[in-house]
């Protein structure tokens, strides 16, 4: 592909949340600093942060970089403030314990650019521990056109999390639902995808951290989520029955299996009639 040049420059948006941050932040805003692409905008609104988050955004000293600060309302909440002021062409997330590998952004336009009618473009993600030092796993999606099916029946063809870019339609609206504290992403690309192409490409797009503040480490949290996205999912015309049911099946054997692995033999015992009665 030829070199785009300065003033075909697509901006592009980065959202990122913080809440209680300060141990991790000053390396995320980094990984945004060091991307091949320049024309970025970061946005971090700070949760009502405690501790020193505020104080290691303001070290850095970019025109690019813009902060906004609210009081502790939730990461859906953090990342809609962001959404509501973003001025980019795409979009897309960083948590402010994640990194970007340098690449990210601009593999990812590329193929959005040279597939124009991609809206949505992801990546390879790559899982670290909490220190960055050991590689846990890695997810490589190939998978290629609607993601709305892949989507519902959470078959990991095409969804880790916050590792879409996403290009923004006019006639769509980009906001997460503020009711929901895990699974907010799958929420909001279920809500966006259907009829729209979703494809990747092989480099890695995201180093995500795996913290005790991960999804997993909250699983009532989680099976809240799975219910009220389940609840969402009943009344879209555009999903067969047999998808929602296989949806409703795949929602309690995940939720059985995590609470067995916590050896929560109630909460696994019971989970069936939880979701059942959604």
């Amino acid at each position: 592909m030829k070199e785009t040049k300065p003033s075909e420059m697509p901006l592009l948006s980065v959202i990122m949340a913080a809440y209680n941050a300060e141990q991790f932040i000053s390396s995320a805003i980094q990984s945004v600093l060091d991307q091949t692409y320049s024309n970025w905008e970061l946005i971090i609104v700070n949760d009502g942060s405690k501790d020193k988050t505020e104080s290691k955004i303001f070290e850095f000293k970019d025109s690019r970089i813009r902060y906004f600060s609210q009081t502790n309302s939730g990461v859906s909440a953090a990342r809609n403030l962001a959404l509501k002021n973003m001025k980019g062409e795409c979009f897309c997330m960083l948590d402010a314990d994640d990194l970007l590998p340098q690449n990210s952004l601009k593999s990812r336009l590329d193929k959005m650019l040279s597939v124009p009618e991609a809206e949505f473009v992801d990546g390879t993600v790559i899982v670290k521990n909490s220190t960055l030092e050991k590689e846990l796993k890695k997810y490589h999606f190939s998978y290629n056109g609607d993601p709305t099916r892949s989507l519902v029946r959470l078959d990991g063809n095409c969804f880790f999390g916050p590792s879409w870019m996403i290009r923004i339609m006019p006639e769509k609206t980009y906001l997460f639902d503020e009711n929901i504290t895990h699974g907010e992403e799958l929420m909001l690309y279920i809500s966006i995808s259907n009829g729209a192409l979703y494809t990747s490409v092989d480099e890695p797009v995201l180093i995500y951290r795996k913290s005790k503040n991960s999804a997993m480490s909250n699983l009532k949290g989680l099976e809240t989520g799975y219910k009220k996205i389940l609840f969402h999912v009943r009344k879209m015309e555009n999903v067969s029955d047999a998808d929602k049911r296989y949806m409703k099946f795949r929602i309690i054997r995940i939720m059985f299996l995590s609470y067995l692995r916590r050896l929560d033999f109630w909460n696994a015992a019971t989970v069936f009639f939880r979701i059942s009665g959604q």
